[in-house]
This record gives C-alpha cells, sequence and structure tokens, in this order.
C-alpha cells in the first residue's frame, strides 16, 4: 500500500503526463506525425488556431497594396548546401553559417536571413484555385533574433518569415534541379541521410520578377504549427518537368513509407486580409510564358515574320 506522500507524488506525476498529453509534449513527436492523419497533430494550435496556413489565395478577395522592392544578399552565390531526407520532405540548407543570405523591404519589419529551403508536393497554397505540383518553402529568421532557433521562439514578434514559390508543370526537365534530383536518389531510403552539394545557387529557384506576391499572417505548416509567420507567396510560378517532381516521392518516411504526397489542408482565412502586390510587368503571375519550349516557339514566330516581311 502507498502512504499519503506516496499517493500525493502520484497524482502529481499523473497530471504532470495528462498535462504535457494535452500540449503535446507527449504523443505525436516531430517524427510520428504524418500527412494522412492530419487531424491528429500536435499541439491543439494545429487543429484550433484561428490564423493556420496554408489557405486558398485569391486576387477576386485580395486587397491592393503598394510595398516597397526586395533588396537580395548572397542568393546568386555559389555556396555548399546540405540536402537532407528528414521524413517529411526534402530539405537543403547552408553548410556554413557564415554563407548569410538576406532579403529586406518588400513590407518586411526587419532583415530576414535563410535558415532552410524545403518542399510540397503538391502545393500547399492554391492560387486562384489551382493547385500546383511543387512549392516550396524558403525559411527565415528575423536578423535580430541572431538564430532560428532564437526567433522561432517569437514568431508572434516577426521571428520568422517564409517566402513560397510554386511550380508547374514543364515539358522538359529544368537545369537547376537536376543536382537535387541526382542528391535524393542518394538519400531517399533513410531519414536524416544527407547529401552534400557543393554549387548551389539560390536565386536559381526564385522567379526572377519578385515584385508580385501575396502577404498574408500565418503559420508553420508542420507541427507546431507555430502562428505569427509573415507569409509572402511569389506570383510568378516557375518550370519542373513531371520526372523532377516524382524524383520528390522516392523520399521515405521514417516507417520506411514513400512520401506520395506532403502537403497540409486548405485552412480557414477566418478574418485574416489578404494583400496583394501586383508586378509592374505585364503577365508575371501563372500566365506568364511558362516553358522554354514556349519561348522558342514565340522566338520562330517572330523569325518567320521577319521572313515573310522581306
Amino acid at each position: 500500500m502507498c502512504n499519503s506522500d506516496q499517493s500525493e507524488m502520484l497524482f502529481i506525476t499523473c497530471v504532470l503526463i495528462a498535462g504535457f498529453t494535452r500540449t503535446g509534449l507527449v504523443g505525436a513527436t516531430a517524427s510520428e506525425w504524418t500527412y494522412e492523419h492530419q487531424d491528429q497533430w500536435y499541439p491543439r494550435i494545429c487543429i484550433e488556431g484561428p490564423h493556420q496556413s496554408p489557405i486558398a489565395l485569391s486576387t477576386s478577395v485580395a486587397e491592393e497594396s503598394s510595398f516597397t522592392p526586395f533588396r537580395t544578399y548572397g542568393y546568386k552565390t555559389q555556396i555548399p548546401v546540405i540536402v537532407q531526407n528528414n521524413g517529411h520532405s526534402v530539405k537543403i540548407k547552408p553548410k556554413n553559417s557564415k554563407d548569410k543570405q538576406e532579403i529586406h523591404k518588400g513590407g518586411m519589419p526587419d532583415n530576414y536571413i535563410l535558415d532552410h529551403l524545403h518542399f510540397h508536393w503538391h502545393s500547399e497554397h492554391t492560387m486562384d484555385g489551382e493547385r500546383f505540383p511543387l512549392e516550396m518553402h524558403m525559411v527565415h529568421y528575423a536578423a535580430r533574433f541572431e538564430s532560428y532557433e532564437k526567433a522561432s521562439k517569437h514568431t508572434e514578434e516577426g521571428g520568422l518569415a517564409v517566402f513560397a514559390v510554386l511550380f508547374y508543370l514543364s515539358p522538359d526537365d529544368v537545369e537547376a534541379f537536376e543536382p537535387v534530383i541526382e542528391a535524393v536518389r542518394d538519400i531517399y531510403e533513410n531519414v536524416n541521410h544527407e547529401k552534400e552539394l557543393n554549387d548551389f545557387v539560390m536565386a536559381d529557384f526564385m522567379p526572377m520578377d519578385k515584385s508580385g506576391f501575396y502577404r498574408y499572417n500565418g503559420s508553420l505548416t508542420t507541427p507546431g504549427c507555430d502562428e505569427g509567420i509573415i507569409w509572402t507567396v511569389f506570383m510568378h510560378t516557375l518550370p519542373i518537368s513531371k520526372s523532377q517532381v516524382d524524383g520528390f516521392r522516392m523520399i521515405r518516411t521514417s516507417h520506411h513509407v514513400q512520401l506520395t504526397e506532403n502537403f497540409r489542408e486548405l485552412q480557414n482565412l477566418n478574418d485574416r486580409p489578404i494583400l496583394i502586390k501586383y508586378s509592374p510587368m505585364k503577365d508575371s503571375g501563372s500566365n506568364y510564358i511558362k516553358s522554354k519550349a514556349n519561348m522558342y516557339l514565340f522566338a520562330l514566330l517572330l523569325l518567320t515574320i521577319s521572313y515573310l516581311m522581306r
């Protein structure tokens, strides 16, 4: 039998365990959650939070706004990166902390430093009702917090910002993706396997025209779903081939299951405004010239017209 002190200690222990379970400190850990059971994600903010991501983006409901142009630093520099299978995505992170890549202006409250990027297949956000085959998230932290770890504790103070690029299907393989897909072939079977790439250029995965974008306040799209994230989703989409998207789908989870899809369901907008900044360049959104093939056809048309006018 237990004495009174032992009974009291047992009661306190049970209360603590119940509390930890309720808050998600015990239960689905970062390695255990799956995209098949999104209604079971921890902590509860993932289910009950009013400002969750992703959302459906639409020009019909967005409020037009004006922002100063983005300024970037280091994105065109070749740097070594680590490509990792983290069990939920393909993650790419600069190998050396000295290789800082920064973005500021564009209505951002601080300078933001790139921590890593990762991919979702299909896209998490939709744009005017269209879901794209791939979405890339560039996760940045506010420079004033000095590190991602510190900034992630201050998301409601603008600690983190995510820049998203959507990709459409092209008939041609995209050269910039080839080293990434080759790395995926080496790491796809086991979680936390890594491969180093020596000459990665971030600008190759960003639209040249960054002046058109959506802006809203949201959350991380994976547990723990922290809110207060500043989201920028570029309107200008980029190409990727079907075979390259299929390369991402080779990834295996911690349960050695093929990760054929890794996008979160759309979340309610609730009371949030969506801001939109239109590009001054004509057709800079999803109707932009969409592949090298189209560009070649356009060039051929010009040559034909020139020949006929002789």
